[in-house]
């Protein structure tokens, strides 16, 4: 935790991330028990509502690149407080309702990078990944304490009650936001090629002085960022090797509640506590690596994650009982962390400053789009070869990302991206 204690604008942006994604999560609960009682179809519309920030991901990243971070993440933060504290104040009907949700997952796809990429101004290179692991510790709140929380409040009082704790925890976080100090854009222009391609300075500058910087069209910043994706081998294979991974691993979101309840006959809570289990693993893993990340490379942590992961998986699965299935979870959930952490890590050590919003958008809209897929495919599965062997094919699918992701990581630079980076 001595990361929190040393670097106050990093401290600002953890507990800011902490509070808005506990809140965020309790939403997520009220909503789908509110909407429950209207069939299966609506709560699938409604989760599906909370997805739909893949439809923003590129153009949520040329942003991040190209305005000041914190104003985009604060921007983020009032517009989804607004459109829970609306949903708590007014009973809507169910399209108005969605639309609401569907917008505060469009505004949360704009802060996702400007959050992620806003780590490389505020900590020291040699703290990434104690920077990111801690940031995990906040994030995986919403898996732990969120889901108890938002069942609770909207048992007991009520889910526009859950909603106004929702829209006030934005309210909090946009407030921390203002300690992180101004984030302007990278002074690089937007189209960076990667370090290992710049030409030398001087040649950059065509012998005149530099060159005053001209920030391309939006759209024209969408397309730099697809090129430099696909000419970039290790953000080309981080993008295409989570889009396998998470298109196979988040399969168990939905098989789970089946192998509890028909191969382990076991009751609604059982199904709880397993499902708990996951985040635990989460939890106790962004709390080692707060203390190991940085003694491996980022790359380890980010292959690591994806052998454990998927490990897990199948060993969900293969469970004879509960308990085993429950350890089973926690493994998986370790390896989510793992990954996470050396997704991050990587992409902060790897891409040029003016690229980072682009990049972190490319390849967490690859995981949210592999949610999508993920879980339109789970439930037939599940129908044609039964639970277990549903955890088995995913677990092996998730592990097969592991041939798109290595070969792109073989001889990229260990770290040093280009750009200022300044301590907090």
């Amino acid at each position: 935790m001595s990361i929190l204690r040393d670097l106050p604008r990093f401290r600002y942006l953890w507990l800011s991330k902490a509070i808005s994604s506990t809140g965020n999560s309790v939403g997520r609960i009220a909503l789908v028990l509110l909407v429950a009682p209207s069939g299966p179809a609506a709560v699938t519309w409604a989760l599906l509502a909370t997805m739909t920030g893949v439809l923003v991901s590129p153009l949520a990243g040329a942003v991040a690149d190209r305005v000041d971070q914190r104003r985009l993440l604060r921007g983020a933060e009032i517009g989804q407080g607004i459109c829970y504290a609306v949903m708590a104040a007014v009973r809507l009907p169910l399209p108005l309702l969605l639309f609401l949700v569907a917008l505060a997952a469009v505004l949360a796809s704009f802060a996702s990078p400007a959050g992620k990429s806003s780590v490389r101004r505020l900590v020291p290179a040699e703290r990434w990944p104690q920077a990111n692991a801690m940031l995990s510790v906040a994030m995986t709140l919403q898996v732990v304490a969120g889901p108890a929380i938002g069942g609770m409040l909207a048992g007991v009082a009520g889910a526009p009650t859950a909603f106004a704790v929702n829209a006030a925890s934005f309210a909090v976080s946009a407030l921390l936001l203002t300690g992180l100090g101004p984030l302007p854009p990278d002074t690089l222009p937007l189209d960076t090629p990667p370090p290992d391609v710049l030409p030398p300075p001087d040649a950059q500058r065509g012998g005149a002085g530099p060159a005053p910087l001209r920030p391309p069209r939006l759209l024209a910043d969408i397309a730099a960022g697809l090129r430099y994706a696909g000419r970039t081998p290790v953000v080309r294979s981080m993008a295409l090797g989570t889009l396998v991974f998470v298109a196979f691993a988040s399969m168990d979101n939905v098989v789970v509640v089946f192998l509890v309840k028909a191969d382990l006959h076991g009751s609604g809570a059982e199904y709880g506590v397993l499902a708990a289990t996951f985040g635990a693993g989460m939890v106790a893993a962004s709390l080692a690596l707060t203390r190991w990340a940085a003694g491996r490379p980022a790359a380890f942590w980010l292959i690591g994650g994806v052998i454990t992961g998927a490990a897990g998986t199948v060993a969900t699965g293969l469970a004879p009982t509960a308990v085993l299935a429950g350890a089973a979870q926690a493994v998986a959930g370790a390896g989510n962390t793992a990954d996470l952490v050396g997704t991050d890590t990587l992409i902060q050590q790897q891409v040029p400053s003016g690229m980072l919003g682009r990049t972190f958008a490319l390849v967490y809209g690859a995981a949210q789009l592999a949610s999508v897929i993920s879980y339109a495919l789970a439930g037939p599965l599940v129908s044609l070869a039964g639970a277990r062997a549903a955890l088995v094919i995913a677990g092996a699918g998730a592990l097969a990302g592991l041939a798109v992701l290595v070969p792109g990581l073989r001889g990229s630079p260990s770290s040093a991206p280009v750009g200022p980076v300044a301590p907090g």
